[in-house]
């Protein structure tokens, strides 16, 4: 292989995943959007397979590594596999309130704010539009 400055990345720009630069794998074998997987070529390889096929798209590996950062996938962890074991117990969230509450002039059940504007309340049939 060539000095680090000399060595090169192959995209393939025909698609991307989310954000992300799909990469040719080592041997030919297949794409990945992870770097670590990624195959390493020479400027003379990188360019050779260009030429074969415009849509692969040499990038100098420096000027890429300096570019990356740390991603988690949401596709590749469970939440319940992670915690099995460590004791916790996650809580349900609490449903946020509304920043106004209005009570229906009527039946004084709850509304919220789209349903005050959209015409009477759907429990009894005041109209409670200011």
């Amino acid at each position: 292989m060539s000095a680090t400055g000399d060595l090169y990345y192959l995209q393939d720009s025909r698609t991307y995943v989310g954000n992300d630069v799909m990469w040719w794998c080592p041997n030919g074998a297949g794409y990945t959007t992870d770097l670590r997987k990624a195959a390493v070529y020479s400027k003379e390889e990188a360019v050779a397979k260009h030429q074969a096929r415009a849509t692969d798209i040499p990038w100098p590996k420096a000027y890429i590594d300096a570019k990356t950062r740390p991603a988690v996938d949401m596709q590749y962890i469970k939440r319940d596999e992670a915690l099995a074991g460590t004791g916790i117990a996650l809580r349900k969230p609490e449903k946020p309130w509304p920043a106004e509450v209005i009570n229906c002039g009527g039946c004084g059940r709850f509304m919220n704010e789209r349903v005050r504007y959209a015409g009477p309340c759907e429990h009894c049939q005041t109209d409670n539009r200011p």
